[in-house]
């Protein structure tokens, strides 16, 4: 109750107050950090807890903090697009089992590339000969970061990650006209949960609770989904699309500068040739 209580008054208080521009980026920047953050500390929690368990245990425990928001509209919306949110981390985090939290933070990033076109396959939404241009350079930079020398398995789960984000991006941009961004979080989150624990009762071969799981649940659950959604839902609105996409598409870099001083990852000359053509298509995506 005093949770619930002190949530409803920092919402109060946070709507009330007007945020100066630079605050805003740097909250958009912090949440960017924390995105890069998960993928090294998911990588080294999944050494002790098996892929569909953390992530059936993570978003039911996201899902709770949300409760202060929750209304009854939007659950349908939300659940369709709750299904491609649990695809997107189903291939995520199985996926970096087999491949290194570096090329999964840049392939991930992939979404912001993917988005629009499906978004025109989806919805037929206006589509620009720069997002297909962006997708090619995408596309080679994804070849030059991971099949250059040799596609891995889990690179091509990444992949496939990508393409469930993008999809969600594009339902999301779609549906959020008419419902709340927040309510559509929670009731995406609950769905990522529902949708994985079957597949958690079925494949769960590891379920050790030590420091790096329980630290890798903290940080996924408390920042990279609760605190990290909020700050996303409320400094967005006080910066233009293009400056939010920018600052949010560093998270494939953050991801990269964590897994090198937490996994000691390195990459080769033509993977961070890969890696930055990734990133600028991203950025040139995000020019919208």
């Amino acid at each position: 109750m005093i949770y619930y209580q002190c949530v409803f008054k920092f919402k109060l208080r946070l709507s009330s107050v007007k945020i100066n521009r630079l605050y805003a980026d740097l909250g958009l920047l912090a949440t960017a950090v924390v995105w890069g953050a998960t993928f090294p500390v998911i990588k080294i929690a999944l050494n002790y807890i098996s892929p569909f368990a953390f992530n059936s245990i993570r978003f039911f425990l996201a899902s709770l903090l949300f409760i202060p928001f929750l209304k009854r509209e939007g659950w349908k919306e939300g659940i369709k697009i709750g299904f491609c949110t649990f695809l997107g981390y189903s291939f995520q985090t199985v996926g970096m089992k087999f491949t290194t939290a570096t090329n999964a933070g840049f392939i991930t990033s992939l979404y912001v590339v993917l988005a629009p076109i499906l978004a025109y396959l989806l919805y037929r939404a206006r589509l620009r000969l720069l997002d297909v241009l962006c997708l090619i350079i995408a596309l080679i930079g994804f070849y030059l970061l991971s099949g250059y020398e040799g596609f891995r398995f889990g690179d091509i789960l990444i992949f496939l990650c990508a393409i469930g984000f993008g999809m969600e991006i594009a339902m999301i941009s779609y549906h959020s006209k008419n419902v709340n961004p927040t309510i559509l979080a929670f009731w995406q989150i609950l769905a990522v949960a529902i949708f994985s624990t079957p597949l958690a009762l079925i494949t769960t071969d590891k379920l050790t609770f030590n420091f790096d799981v329980i630290y890798a649940l903290v940080v996924t659950v408390f920042l990279a989904t609760f605190v990290a959604k909020m700050f996303q839902n409320w400094f967005q609105r006080y910066v233009s699309v293009t400056e939010a996409s920018l600052i949010l598409s560093l998270e494939g870099v953050f991801a990269h500068v964590f897994a090198v001083f937490m996994l000691g990852e390195t990459l080769s000359v033509v993977q961070y040739f890969g890696a930055l053509l990734i990133t600028v298509a991203v950025i040139l995506t995000s020019l919208r």
